[in-house]
């Protein structure tokens, strides 16, 4: 099935239709996640082509990313009775989330971000490694030898 895509043209106030295949495309690709409802044209696939756009998108959605983590990290750090499976989910995200830093990501972003970058996530990994530690550690000294 063919996809339908839209150009806008600046200079001639023109819309032009066509198709296009995704195949083909070497460009960084988005889906929106949005449900709010707009009566213009719905979009369900976006290829990102231009290479300094890619770099905003990815720098910002990356920072996002880590701003999540480390709200989550530190709330971790605040509570003394968190859960040891919740805290294992997320050390499970946060290497999921590297791996998608070196293989997706590499290809749009410099080596020198990326090489930061991974060093900030590392960090909040070995944070979170350490929290899970002390829990485990908490959980076997509470449970001890019963007579």
């Amino acid at each position: 099935m063919d996809e339908r895509y839209y150009i806008c043209d600046k200079d001639n106030n023109e819309i032009v239709y066509g198709y296009i295949d995704y195949s083909r495309l070497h460009g960084f690709k988005i889906k929106p996640r949005n449900n709010v409802p707009y009566d213009g044209v719905e979009v369900s696939r976006l290829v990102l082509m231009e290479p300094s756009l890619i770099e905003n998108v990815l720098k910002r959605k990356t920072k996002h990313k880590l701003d999540t983590y480390l709200t989550f990290l530190f709330t971790v750090i605040d509570d003394d009775d968190d859960d040891a499976d919740n805290l294992e989910l997320v050390i499970d995200d946060v290497a999921r989330y590297k791996s998608i830093i070196m293989n997706k990501y590499s290809k749009f972003l410099d080596k020198k971000y990326i090489k930061q970058l991974l060093r900030k996530v590392g960090m909040v990994e070995l944070e979170l490694n350490q929290k899970l530690k002390e829990l485990t550690k908490q959980n076997t000294k509470s449970q001890g030898k019963s007579r």
